[in-house]
């Protein structure tokens, strides 16, 4: 096992889990959204209205074989889409141990009602689109888990608590 991958819906609180592992393991961050954005100075917004899904989807898959390879433990934030793609699902069992932050469909929407970040959620029919997209999404995201927790049912330490217990038998190994 090497790096500690973070899956899940937009909202879940995968960067914030993922710093939080992060310090407490005492292993560099990564967040393959802002490593994305980070190489164009553009928010992922922009970078899907001027190049489009593909091309964004592309610089993620060239992030996440790039840690592939990285030997030295990190934790690593995936974008919501990256687990979808056919090409990324190779990559995800050798990254490490996934955990998957499963949010029910209020949490995810209460978090991401005032979002104007996401290029997903920006129509009218929100509603209608997030209950779609989660209906997509979990089956993707619980098929790949190592470890599943729920967010938006106890407070984040007690979230932390509980990534981290089940946890331990990876970090041993």
């Amino acid at each position: 096992m090497n790096h500690i991958v973070i899956i899940g819906f937009m909202g879940s609180g995968k960067t914030r889990v993922g710093k939080r592992l992060s310090q407490d393991l005492g292993v560099p961050f990564i967040d393959v959204d802002r490593v994305v954005t980070a190489k164009l100075n553009m928010s992922m917004k922009e970078i899907f209205q001027r190049f489009g899904e593909p091309f964004y989807r592309a610089l993620e898959t060239m992030t996440i074989k790039e840690l592939a390879g990285d030997k030295e433990r990190k934790v690593v934030s995936l974008g919501s889409g990256v687990p979808l793609l056919e090409q990324n699902q190779k990559y995800l069992k050798e990254l490490g141990v996934i955990v998957y932050i499963r949010g029910s469909y209020e949490t995810l929407r209460k978090r991401l009602e005032n979002s104007s970040s996401n290029p997903f959620l920006d129509d009218e029919d929100q509603e209608e689109k997030l209950k779609k997209l989660i209906r997509q999404r979990d089956p993707v995201y619980a098929k790949y888990g190592d470890i599943e927790v729920v967010t938006g049912v106890k407070p984040f330490e007690g979230l932390i608590r509980e990534i981290e217990e089940k946890l331990e038998p990876y970090l041993k190994k």
